[in-house]
């Protein structure tokens, strides 16, 4: 064999080997979230409710543990209704296609801003320019797969096990800053049921976790649930964009 041909043939296995053992992507698991993420896209509406507990970094006693439920009452493309209750307290957002409103029943206050004429492009926008974050959002992104892919190293399926004895497909993977977890349903609807993701690149590995409960597919809405009605003596606000560094 001419020893140039060897040599490419060598690096070229070598190569491959290398590849192999820096990644580690599971087809099935990627066919799960495929079944997964054309499932909420083919839905015209829904609602779920997102129990939330995350973890705040505290200088004197390191990592507390906060919680959130919200209902999300969602109507593609255009309408979205979160009502949220935690340890910060209660909120709500209204968006119509036009406007985002943020209230705040405690203080009775709201913010309001024109935005984007879709969900997830106001959710993009919304979250980047004022740190605002929406429960799930990332399952409702058309990419949710390809972006899962462009970023992880590890993607692999551990088998079926049950959250609040629903069945479910357990999906596990890492990226540079982070690892995460996900429990799709073992159904006909493919639903996310829970989700962990570990911040492994910040000060004490802070946790978010999530379950996604009550799932109701397709229901029909009236379009005043998603029109904020401004109660008395109610103060108006701004919305304050994150600084940038």
């Amino acid at each position: 064999m001419n020893k140039k041909l060897f040599l490419i043939i060598i690096i070229c296995v070598l190569t491959t080997q290398l590849q192999a053992q820096s990644s580690n992507i599971d087809t099935v698991a990627i066919s799960i979230l495929d079944n997964m993420s054309v499932m909420i896209g083919e839905m015209t509406s829904c609602s779920v409710t997102v129990n939330a507990n995350y973890d705040v970094h505290n200088q004197e006693l390191g990592l507390i543990k906060r919680s959130n439920e919200s209902q999300v009452y969602l109507e593609g493309p255009d309408k979205l209704l979160i009502r949220s209750e935690g340890d910060k307290g209660s909120r709500a957002f209204y968006y119509n296609g036009k406007t985002l409103i943020y209230y705040s029943p405690d203080k009775n206050q709201f913010a309001q801003i024109e935005t984007l004429p879709t969900i997830v492009s106001m959710i993009d926008t919304v979250s980047k320019t004022y740190g605002i974050d929406f429960p799930a959002a990332d399952f409702l992104y058309p990419t949710f797969v390809d972006d899962i892919l462009a970023d992880t190293k590890n993607l692999v399926y551990l088998g079926i096990t049950k959250v609040d004895g629903k069945e479910c497909f357990h999906i596990a993977g890492t990226t540079e800053d982070k690892t995460f977890q996900f429990w799709i349903s073992n159904d006909a609807y493919s639903l996310p049921v829970k989700v962990v993701i570990v911040y492994t690149k910040k000060e004490l590995d802070p946790q978010y976790e999530a379950v996604l409960s009550d799932w109701k597919i397709n229901p029909v809405f009236p379009d005043a649930l998603f029109e904020f009605k401004a109660p008395p003596k109610v103060k108006k606000i701004k919305f304050v964009p994150v600084s940038k560094k």
